[in-house]
Parts: structure tokens; C-alpha cells; sequence
């Protein structure tokens, strides 16, 4: 309640009960004098407000930067297929980060850099209707049966392609990712 009183209503009740005209010259006190009740309107503004915190906090989600952050810091060396997969999802996690905060997005790819360097398996997420996401996935997966030799152009590859889902998915301007995409293939298929 201390929060919702104006500093000016508290004081227009202290003067008025400390003065006889509170008192009105009979011992009773007057009603009416005016105690931190508030106008609707402020009420209204001060519970718009406070409903908005929790919304305010689900889209910042503080524990998202902080899962995503010290991964992106990680120097991760190697040629190995996992090592070379967990770098390749941080450059993805970076571009999601630098392109506009997406740390949503930043965070499940960081999840998947993390799961490589944990030598857990990382599979490519499953492509949507689109049929051009589509195609890339059946090149990917046939690709990836040899990534053994030629295991960090396969890796851009899968990152690539994950990139590619997660930006589509978001809306993003993705004309020049399917080049990209195409370029990771060819050196990922150069070897065999």
C-alpha cells in the first residue's frame, strides 16, 4: 500500500488532521480526508504496469545468455568430426546472437555444440514441409554416412543446414544460405 500512496496525499492528510478543521471544533474527526486512496486511472496504470514484468522477463530470459555465452568463448580445437561440429554450431550461435539477440535460437544450437563436444550424437533437426529444406536434408543425411573422410566439411554441412532450418523457421532473409549450404556439400562430398 506504501507504494500506491503519492507523496502529496499523505502529506494533504497530515496537515488537515494536525489542524482544528480536522478536528472540526467537536473532538470527532472529519471523513473524507484523503489517505492514499487513489484515482482509477492510476490504479489502472500502476497494475498495467506490474502485469507486464512477467512478460518483460519470459523475452529477455536471462539463463539462455548465460547458457549460451560461455560457449561462445569456448576455443575449440581439433579435426575430429565432433570437434569440428561443436566449432561450426558456435559460428551458427554466433550469427544468431549478432544478427538480432536471438538467444533462443543462440542457445539450442549452443545446446547442440555442447552435446558434439560431450561426444553425445548430433543429429540435423528434421526438415519442415518446405520442399527445398527438404532436398538439402536428403543430401545431408547421404552425405553424412561418409563424414569419417572428410569430417569438418560435413560438419559445416550439418551446421549449415541447421542454420539455414533455424532462420527459415524465423522468417529471416535467407537467399544467400542455400549457396552456402551448397558450397559445404560440394567439399563434404569432394573427398569421396
Amino acid at each position: 500500500m506504501g507504494i500506491l500512496t503519492r507523496f502529496s496525499d499523505v502529506r494533504l492528510a497530515g496537515v488537515a488532521l494536525l489542524s482544528k478543521r480536522a478536528q472540526g471544533g467537536t473532538g470527532k474527526r472529519i471523513e473524507g480526508v484523503k489517505r492514499g486512496v487513489q484515482d482509477p486511472m492510476g490504479l489502472a496504470r500502476r497494475c498495467c504496469f506490474l502485469a507486464l514484468l512477467p512478460l518483460l522477463y519470459g523475452c529477455t530470459r536471462l539463463e539462455e545468455t548465460f547458457e549460451v555465452a560461455p560457449f561462445l568463448r569456448e576455443q575449440i580445437t581439433g579435426d575430429t568430426w565432433r570437434a569440428c561440429l561443436a566449432r561450426e554450431y558456435q559460428v551458427q550461435a554466433k550469427s544468431e546472437v549478432r544478427a538480432g539477440r536471438h538467444w533462443a535460437e543462440a542457445s539450442r544450437l549452443a545446446a547442440k555444440g555442447r552435446a558434439a563436444l560431450e561426444n553425445r550424437d548430433v543429429a540435423p533437426d528434421p526438415p519442415p514441409p518446405d520442399a527445398e529444406l527438404s532436398g538439402a536434408h536428403a543430401r545431408l543425411t547421404e552425405a553424412l554416412v561418409h563424414r569419417n573422410r572428410n569430417p569438418c566439411d560435413c560438419a559445416t554441412m550439418q551446421a549449415r543446414y541447421d542454420g539455414w532450418l533455424t532462420k527459415s523457421a524465423r522468417g529471416a532473409n535467407v537467399a544467400a544460405l542455400p549457396e552456402l549450404f551448397d558450397e559445404a556439400a560440394a567439399a563434404c562430398a569432394a573427398s569421396r
